[in-house]
């Protein structure tokens, strides 16, 4: 069996099919200390989520291991090394490692931040904010654009946790921008409602004003996670640093979102304090509780992840 992608410009990939996700899938991230026992276990996540620079170049052992999981669960690609926001364009190199682990994952989803992380050939370890400029836009859909040419397929990009105030070369609303990236572009959107919350509280911004202003047709993921609170700072600043389990204010946004797209699967991050295998899972659970008390429904009808791009 297989699928067909379009993306706006025209182009279709006839693709060899993979697991489906089904209806409001719930996830965790894939952890080298966990894949023995996601092989081994009965019942594991609905799906998992790697980081695609652990596993460019991947070969041996590796990936055989990957390939069996592949085998048994969908999977989705996050990248964190692309530097959408790079005014110098997208790494050509990187790109094609890009592309040839995506073609042998062939994986539900592929997503991105909104950040940038290289300049004048240097890479840094951060996700650096991008300014919300006409130039800036420019930029990223010009990116976007290139990497989705390339992929042959839709990517998402994700809401950013902000730190910093750029208010003063700021031209557009952070939700205006990221619907003209998804009206230019095609691509989706992955909503990471730990970012959300943590924006709102560094940047003193209106949650409710905000998320009545997310274009959530795009969404195509959503992101849990937990955070710590820097209290020695000056005003005290929230981190976006996946170390422990998710919070009950973010789980109590969660509620709201979900209603606006149910059927998007959910990925629970914990990339710092990796627990272990079962309370990951436990976690994970958790989330398919919440859902279940927010919506009412055990629904599982299979999730479209390829949808067109226009």
């Amino acid at each position: 069996m297989a699928y067909t992608i379009h993306y706006r410009r025209g182009m279709a990939m006839t693709l060899p099919h993979q697991p489906d996700l089904v209806s409001g899938a719930i996830g965790i991230g894939l952890k080298h200390q966990h894949a023995d026992a996601l092989l081994e276990i009965d019942s594991g996540p609905d799906f998992l989520e790697l980081h695609a620079e652990n596993y460019m170049n991947a070969g041996g052992p590796v990936q055989e291991r990957l390939l069996s999981l592949a085998a048994r669960y969908p999977l989705s690609v996050h990248g964190v090394g692309m530097s959408l926001g790079s005014a110098e364009g997208i790494d050509p190199r990187h790109l094609e490692r890009l592309k040839q682990l995506v073609d042998t994952l062939q994986p539900a989803l592929v997503s991105e931040h909104l950040a940038w992380s290289r300049l004048d050939g240097h890479s840094y370890n951060d996700l650096l904010p991008v300014p919300l400029t006409e130039e800036s836009l420019e930029v990223l859909c010009a990116n976007i654009d290139c990497i989705q040419q390339r992929l042959g397929r839709r990517i998402l990009v994700e809401n950013p946790s902000l730190y910093v105030r750029l208010d003063a070369l700021n031209t557009f609303t952070e939700t205006d921008f990221l619907d003209r990236i998804i009206e230019r572009t095609g691509c989706g959107l992955l909503f990471d409602v730990n970012n959300a919350f943590i924006s709102a509280a560094n940047m003193e911004r209106d949650l409710g004003g905000y998320l009545a202003d997310i274009p959530w047709h795009a969404v195509g993921e959503w992101h849990l996670a937990g955070h710590s609170l820097d209290e020695q700072a000056s005003p005290p600043l929230y981190i976006d640093d996946h170390g422990s389990p998710v919070t009950d204010a973010v789980w109590h946004l969660y509620q709201q979102v979900i209603r606006l797209a149910p059927q998007i699967p959910t990925l629970i991050e914990w990339d710092n304090n990796v627990p272990s295998l079962t309370r990951w899972l436990e976690e994970a659970d958790l989330a398919h509780r919440q859902r279940h008390t927010t919506l009412g429904t055990g629904d599982t009808a299979p999730f479209v992840a390829s949808r067109a791009v226009s």
